[in-house]
């Protein structure tokens, strides 16, 4: 019996057609990716998809792993400035980016119809919750400047009680020197009560308003601001006044989309978007060096898969009504089609071909 030469292909397996391709031949990798571009390869997906589906979640997801993921791409998106200049250049790209018009403009009808809705429903705040909300210097300070405000604005109003003291203060003084060439004293007198009468009188309300209204009014809001604040938490939380609040989230809303988009991207700006980035990455970067992070990440994780209850990702899907009827189908299939596509792509290029002709040596 002679030897088999190792080099020579191997002999085909009984029963195979002559002129078939056979392993290590080029023809056979040229044979699987023709049968991959019909329908074996939708076929394939298609099992995929439904495999993934079916298995438990607590089986797909690795709380461990994963949690090592976070932490890496933390570290690595952390670790210098580059990050930080990328976010900063598509922010500026963004910026560089907004339409000319209106936010009205840009927003679609679908999406502006349903955010309506959730702003004009009426809601009532706790009341207790209000409070300590509004328990801040930033609050009671907008009440302090409104109450004095209106306080101030009242004692100007009684300025004209003043200038009314010195008209008389000078009409007297006219009518004394009048009467006094001709000797009737009984109208000296008189002006001299009406003269007594404005410098006292009317000239000590001058004076008190001049003089003790600022004091009186910083006494006066002192006193009244804690009970000015608990006015406003009940105004805020009051039943009657839902509606009214209602309607001036609605609008708020209707005033942003009717302003032009450079002034709202000047308001962002406002915001320093580029301290903002670098506070971000900075406590990101804190974050992922803190010892013990990884192990409060996996218990979290692992608290969320334990939460499924060995439920597969189909189940969860269907759940959430997202798996039903057509929905189910419209959903599977375009998801397969996708997937197929872009499955395609891969089998027509050179590194598949590499591998499948290693494969297939």
């Amino acid at each position: 019996m002679t030897e088999r030469d190792p080099s020579a292909p191997p002999p085909e397996p009984a029963g195979a057609e002559p002129g078939r391709p056979r392993l290590g031949d080029p023809a056979l990798v040229h044979l699987v990716r023709d049968r991959l571009a019909g329908g074996a390869l939708d076929r394939l997906v298609s099992d995929v998809v439904q495999h993934v589906l079916e298995r438990p979640v607590a089986e797909l997801l690795d709380p461990a792993w994963l949690a090592q993921q976070v932490l890496t791409g933390l570290r690595a998106g952390t670790r210098d400035d580059r990050t930080e200049r990328w976010v900063r250049e598509q922010l500026r790209g963004l910026q560089a980016a907004v339409p000319k018009g209106k936010l009205g403009g840009h927003v679609p009808a679908e999406v502006l119809a349903p955010l309506r809705v959730v702003l004009s429903r009426t809601l009532l705040f706790d009341r207790a919750l209000v409070g300590r909300l509004l328990d801040h210097d930033a609050a009671r300070h907008l009440v302090t400047d409104l109450l004095s405000g209106a306080l101030h604005s009242f004692a100007e109003k009684l300025r004209p009680v003043a200038n009314m003291a010195s008209a008389a203060s000078s009409l007297g003084q006219s009518m004394a020197g009048a009467r006094a060439g001709r000797g009737l004293d009984r109208l000296k007198l008189l002006s001299q009560g009406v003269k007594g009468l404005s410098e006292g009188v009317l000239g000590g309300i001058s004076a008190e308003i001049e003089h003790r209204a600022e004091g009186k009014v910083k006494d006066f809001v002192d006193g009244a601001l804690s009970a000015a604040m608990d006015q406003v938490a009940d105004h805020l939380c009051a039943p009657e006044n839902a509606a009214r609040y209602a309607a001036y989230r609605l609008h708020v809303l209707d005033t942003v989309l009717d302003t032009d988009n450079r002034v709202l991207v000047g308001e962002l700006d406002k915001l320093d978007p580029d301290n903002l980035v670098a506070t971000v990455a900075g406590a990101l970067r804190s974050l992922a060096e803190r010892p013990g992070f990884e192990a409060e990440l996996e218990r979290a994780l692992r608290a969320g898969v334990e939460g499924t209850g060995g439920r597969s990702l189909g189940d969860l899907l269907r759940e959430t009504g997202l798996e039903r009827g057509e929905g189910d189908e419209v959903w599977r299939a375009r998801l397969t089609d996708q997937l197929s596509a872009e499955a395609r792509i891969f089998v027509a290029s050179d590194p598949f071909g590499a591998w499948l002709t290693d494969l297939l040596a």
